[in-house]
């Protein structure tokens, strides 16, 4: 008789990095949702090809007619020109945001406009290429880093309190006279509102490290939670990761129970994972 020699089978674990996304939305106390958010699915990054995510976040303005619809657009817009490129081999990202940030602000200063009022809405957008990180921005929707116990703002509000800042710094009015201005957060830069400039891209990709978090959201984050509050709750050991978007979401909801407006959280989480592999 020949033998056989027995096949026997190894569990290996070994680790690979990994682009994790979470999102959480809530209406608040609005009669509607205007913000509108997308984030790409979690992926293992590939070791033979560039793995890409998508992550935004749209706040449609609330005094202008249809906020709602100007967010969605945007969404649209921006996730069907990132499914055309997603898996090009070489990518100009600031160029592809910088085409479609113009592209949809024309899109949306096209509407039909109702009583005079055109729309508009915020954007912030990320996209990240393996380990790099790329941002771009409209309006005062914000995109944090945060790193350890340390916690950075990388784009700036486009409101009326950027100038504001400018009169500052020259010596023509005082802080404490910015911060009286009524209008200092009325938004100079929005999708909508027709030959959009200002705007925030880095032209140089920040590379994150493993355990890095991205942090986009809608300023129902941002006006009811301060910034240390955001960072107690992201880098909190007893929030899960994947309890950490529903744990923001809901304490801006708790917070500010009778006024809320529309809140929304999209993350980005750059970690190792462990995998098991059968080796026979």
């Amino acid at each position: 008789m020949r033998s056989e020699q027995a096949i026997t089978e190894k569990k290996v674990e070994r680790k690979v990095p990994e682009l994790t996304t979470l999102v959480r939305t809530a209406t608040g106390n609005r009669k509607y949702q205007q913000d509108a958010v997308y984030i790409s699915p979690s992926k293992v990054l590939a070791s033979n090809k560039k793995t890409r995510v998508l992550a935004l976040v749209c706040d449609g303005m609330g005094g202008m007619s249809d906020g709602g619809r100007a967010s969605q657009t945007a969404i649209e817009m921006m996730v069907q020109g990132f499914k055309k490129i997603e898996k090009m081999p070489e990518l100009n990202i600031p160029y592809f945001f910088q085409q479609g940030i113009k592209a949809i602000d024309q899109v949306i200063y096209d509407f039909p406009k109702e009583d005079g009022r055109g729309s508009g809405t915020t954007m912030a957008a990320c996209i990240a290429e393996d380990n790099k990180l790329y941002w771009a921005s409209v309006g005062d929707s914000r995109i944090y880093i945060i790193r350890g116990n340390q916690m950075q703002q990388v784009t700036r509000d486009h409101n009326y309190r950027l100038h504001l800042q400018e009169l500052v710094h020259t010596g023509q009015i005082s802080e404490e006279e910015a911060d009286a201005t009524r209008q200092k957060e009325a938004l100079i830069s929005y999708l909508g509102m027709g030959n959009v400039s200002l705007m925030d891209i880095n032209s140089q990709p920040f590379e994150m490290q493993y355990g890095d978090v991205v942090m986009l959201c809608s300023d129902g984050i941002t006006k009811t939670l301060t910034d240390e509050q955001i960072k107690k709750i992201i880098t909190a050991d007893a929030v899960k990761p994947e309890q950490k978007a529903k744990a923001l979401v809901d304490a801006a909801t708790h917070i500010n129970s009778h006024s809320q407006d529309n809140t929304t959280v999209a993350l980005i989480h750059y970690q190792e994972r462990d995998i098991k592999e059968i080796h026979r």
